[in-house]
C-alpha cells in the first residue's frame, strides 16, 4: 500500500500511517484557521499581531516533543 519512501518516513517519525495522517491533518487545519487572522492583520496591523507566530511556534514545538 505504501511505497518504500513512505514506509521509511513513517519509520523515521515512529508513527503508523493513520496516526501520521491525523497529525498532518490537524496541522493543516490549524494553519488554515490562521488565514482569516492573517488577512485581518494585513488590513489592520494592530490586530492579531502575534497570533500566527504563536500558533506556528506551538506547532513546531509540539512536533519537536514527539
Amino acid at each position: 500500500m505504501f511505497s518504500n519512501k513512505c514506509k521509511e518516513h513513517l519509520a523515521d517519525v515512529e508513527e503508523d500511517g493513520f496516526t501520521h495522517m491525523c497529525k498532518a491533518l490537524k496541522v493543516a487545519i490549524r494553519l488554515q484557521l490562521l488565514v482569516p487572522s492573517l488577512i485581518i492583520h494585513s488590513l489592520a496591523p494592530r490586530f492579531f499581531t502575534k497570533t500566527t507566530t504563536n500558533v506556528m511556534n506551538d506547532i513546531l514545538n509540539t512536533r519537536k516533543k514527539s
